[in-house]
């Protein structure tokens, strides 16, 4: 510090106490002392209690349950939406989520309604005339057993008459009986032909009415319905690059909207193959939103990946899906939503730890830089298992002993400051 900088001048060109002027010279040397390269050491404290061995990975999040409604097979071709629910609505079963243009099925329908009713009526028509066809044969074969009978007394007239009128008698007699048979046989006929004719129609009422019932199943599969509560998620449309919305001819069996269930929420992540022999199911672990960091969550881990997938074309390093179930509802939780979740693989019932940034390695020695008073001494220590904030340390330390947050042997500039700051290789 410039001594031309401190106004002392006008103190010693004054009359000033022995205590005043030992004062002075006390904040004179406190001065001098503090150069630009000189910085109050922050500390931590040595803490003993439950320590948590954890790994802290980025996630999404997902609904456990989800459906997805898709472009129905029609026979129709083309379909074109005509209605589509608000995306984000939270809809109920049975809750109408899409509908298509119904054009071309209801003129189906139309056709098939007019065709069946025709074909009633035809049949109804022909049912009539049979009947009434059936009652002039059933009359004919009356009027003909009728003529049989008053043959057959004729004969017996004729009993005792000449030869040539008993043959007369006879002959008439036959002719009554075929007449009969005939008349009898022709009925028979009739009800088999009428039969034929019958069915022949009623395939036809038959057939209209499976086709008709069919034109109305393809308008109801033209209007898509929620099959369970969930939230609407449009899909993409590849064809015009954007979510789907009404106007789009979409092709069949292409996704239209999905229904994530918001009642079973989920996290999935990745984990390092370093640490994923370590995952195991229905371990622990906390989730925070990044939207809202204040917001955490308890989940367990319900699945881990057994396949490996590459991190990304540069990197050789492979993660292994894991999946978090979320304890309990809450509304603020979406689809999508990216998140930190702090996977706790072991617990320790009773440890001694300090922030990682308190452990350093120098000459091959793991050290911590302990406060004794206001001096900061080196001190080797047995540093055991950490997560990602802080180190169990197994000899070296007591509990409540202070640590610097840095290597206080480096100076302060910034760049020495990372170098201070930098962890351990533990």
């Amino acid at each position: 510090m410039n001594l031309q900088s401190f106004p002392l001048r006008k103190y010693l060109n004054k009359k000033v106490t022995i205590p005043v002027a030992i004062a002075l010279l006390i904040i004179l040397v406190t001065i001098l002392s503090t150069g630009p390269d000189s910085e109050a050491l922050a500390t931590s404290e040595a803490k003993r209690g439950e320590f948590a061995v954890s790994i802290t990975v980025a996630g999404e999040v997902r609904s456990a349950n989800s459906f997805t409604l898709t472009v129905p097979r029609t026979r129709y071709g083309t379909v074109q939406i005509t209605y589509l629910i608000p995306e984000g609505t939270t809809v109920k079963a049975g809750d109408i989520v899409v509908r298509f243009a119904t054009t071309e099925v209801d003129k189906n329908i139309a056709d098939k309604e007019f065709e069946l009713s025709t074909f009633r009526a035809d049949f109804e028509k022909l049912k009539a005339d049979q009947e009434s066809q059936m009652s002039d044969l059933e009359a004919q074969l009356k009027n003909s057993e009728l003529a049989f009978e008053q043959s057959k007394l004729q004969v017996e007239k004729m009993k005792f008459e000449a030869e040539v009128l008993r043959k007369d008698a006879e002959i008439n007699k036959e002719k009554g009986r075929i007449s009969h048979e005939q008349a009898r046989k022709k009925i028979e006929s009739k009800k088999i032909i009428d039969k034929s004719d019958q069915q022949k129609i009623l395939l036809k009422i038959k057939q209209t009415e499976s086709d008709l019932a069919r034109a109305k199943i393809d308008k109801e599969q033209l209007t898509l319905k929620a099959p369970m509560p969930g939230l609407v998620v449009y899909e993409m449309n590849w064809n015009t690059g954007r979510k789907i919305s009404v106007g789009d001819s979409p092709w069949q069996a292409m996704a239209l909207v999905s229904l994530p269930d918001l009642s079973k929420m989920q996290v999935i992540t990745s984990v390092n193959e370093v640490d994923v022999s370590k995952v195991k199911k229905a371990q622990r672990s906390k989730v925070k939103l990044d939207a809202f960091p204040d917001k955490e969550f308890l989940a367990s881990v319900t699945s881990v990946g057994t396949i490996g997938q590459q991190r990304d074309r540069t990197s050789a390093i492979k993660t292994f899906e894991v999946i978090l179930d979320i304890e309990g509802i809450d509304p603020i939780l979406k689809p999508g939503m990216t998140t930190s979740n702090e996977i706790v693989m072991e617990t320790i019932p009773d440890a001694i730890f300090i922030p990682l940034e308190s452990v350093f390695e120098k000459e091959g020695k793991i050290v911590v830089y302990k406060m004794n008073g206001s001096s900061a001494e080196p001190q080797d220590v047995q540093v055991g298992a950490k997560n990602g904030n802080f180190v169990v340390i197994k000899e070296g330390l007591k509990e409540g002993e202070r640590v610097t947050l840095r290597d206080p042997t480096l100076k302060t500039s910034p760049t020495s400051r990372e170098a201070s700051n930098k962890e351990a290789k533990l």
